[in-house]
């Protein structure tokens, strides 16, 4: 019974860490021209894909570093003024991270309805 609660605790143990790993790791993107990702909190030489999905799906394969972070710069995505995007990494070993961006935008300006002018600039006269 002893060995059963033991191998328990341990697996809980595991799985806690394992999740854990997971909620730590994160994703910021530092610069939009070229558009610029810096995950940190990742495991230590871990393989990571990173897919930026604008209008299009984006991916870089990366390793992190010993301290478990890394940089990649995606020279073919562009944003337009106040387009949203999200970006995803997840690690060969666990990590995973998320951050999804839809800026506020200044509503349109509403455009004014054009002078009405006359079909005839002389009125005729009756």
């Amino acid at each position: 019974m002893k060995l059963l609660a033991a191998v328990a605790v341990l697996a809980a143990f595991t799985l806690s860490a394992h999740a854990a790993t997971r909620q730590t790791a994160r994703v910021t993107v530092t610069d939009v021209a070229p558009f610029t990702v810096h995950g940190s909190r990742f495991l230590s030489h871990e393989r990571v894909t990173v897919v930026v999905t604008i209008k299009d799906r984006h991916v870089h394969v990366v390793t992190s570093s010993s301290a478990g972070t890394f940089t990649t710069r995606f020279t073919s995505v562009s944003l337009g003024h106040c387009t949203g995007y999200a970006v995803q990494a997840r690690g060969n070993r666990g990590s995973a991270a998320f951050l999804k961006v839809m800026p506020e935008c200044a509503p349109l300006q509403p455009v004014e309805p054009a002078a009405l002018m006359p079909t005839d600039p002389t009125p005729k006269q009756r």
